[in-house]
């Protein structure tokens, strides 16, 4: 007889077998759930293509989903990759897991969000911010660099996510590789000395704002625009001169795998489109456009692969500084 667990066990991955069978094409997305499904829901129903969306938790996002795929990468499930930021997309493309593809649909994007491959695009455009409660904040601080958070006027007053979550890590990368590494780890210990406090996620930032728990913090656009009732934000350092802010384009990629579906680079060219872009930026997710010819804020400038390689290492490095720790 059957023992009731292996019964229990074979029917779960009988009906997970049967869930990604029913998909024409399998979607990997770290892009907010609400954001994502709508327009996956848009594409079924203009298409008549069937998708199967699969997200993460706040807590994982990119990360999970890459190291899933990377688990899977002998036996992909996955048909299509969307990713909320462009670090861990490419790291995976460099490790092989994407196919090239050259969109139609990418023909006008500004080469910084291109791939000279051809094994991703970007699309909509976020930007790291500081978010703050009160104008009372802002009347404090007239000129917004980061530095502000080191400041001994919000002295345990400042919160930020865990390095290794979201879009941090490449934030993190990002700053080593504009400041250089003595420069970085200066401002790493300067926020560890003025009482910052780390948490699970940019949308928890935003939280612990609004709460009254916090009075300044550093988080995305897209979460502060969420609770825009509630919470004011700047783009730091803007000024003549200034290294800007973080671009952060989500990033769409054909996964590698035996047999390539039309039906999936179908959805790659709806994901890449002009008109997804709008709905991502309606939507208050993204908020300027990877088609502009001139930016609308001071973006770094960075080399994404630069970065992406760098990463791992620098997250390692700033979260033993901001815990208190001497890094490696």
């Amino acid at each position: 007889m059957t023992h009731p667990h292996l019964r229990l066990s074979a029917f779960i991955c009988g009906l997970f077998l049967c869930l990604f069978a029913q998909a024409d094409v399998v979607l990997y997305t770290s892009v907010d759930q609400p954001i994502a499904k709508p327009i996956i829901d848009r594409f079924t129903k203009e298409t008549g293509i069937a998708v199967k969306l699969v997200t993460d938790t706040e807590a994982t996002k990119s990360v999970g989903l890459a190291e899933r795929l990377r688990a899977e990468k002998d036996r992909p499930r996955c048909d299509v990759w969307w990713g909320n930021e462009p670090f861990h997309t490419v790291n995976l493309a460099e490790e092989g897991l994407f196919e090239p593809y050259e969109s139609t649909s990418a023909k006008g994007v500004n080469e910084l969000y291109l791939d000279k491959q051809h094994r991703w695009a970007g699309n909509g455009l976020r930007a790291r911010v500081i978010a703050y409660r009160t104008m009372l904040v802002a009347a404090a601080y007239p000129n917004w660099k980061l530095t502000v958070l080191t400041d001994k006027n919000p002295k345990s007053k400042v919160v930020m996510s865990k390095p290794a979550i979201g879009t941090v890590g490449g934030h993190i990368a990002a700053l080593y590789a504009t400041l250089g590494n003595d420069k970085a780890d200066a401002f790493f210990k300067s926020l560890h000395d003025n009482g910052v406090v780390l948490v699970g996620g940019n949308s928890i930032v935003v939280q612990q704002i609004v709460a009254g728990n916090f009075d300044i913090g550093l988080t995305d656009n897209d979460d502060v625009l969420a609770r825009n009732d509630k919470l004011h934000m700047t783009l730091p350092d803007q000024g003549e001169g200034e290294i800007g802010t973080l671009a952060i384009p989500t990033t769409v990629a054909l996964v590698k795998k035996p047999q390539i579906s039309d039906e999936s680079k179908k959805l790659i060219d709806y994901l890449l489109s002009e008109h997804t872009e709008k709905a991502l930026i309606e939507a208050k997710f993204a908020g300027w456009s990877v088609r502009a010819k001139e930016s609308d804020f001071r973006a770094m400038k960075i080399d994404y692969l630069e970065v992406a390689k760098k990463m791992p290492w620098a997250v390692r490095r700033a979260e033993a500084i901001l815990e208190g720790r001497q890094p490696e």
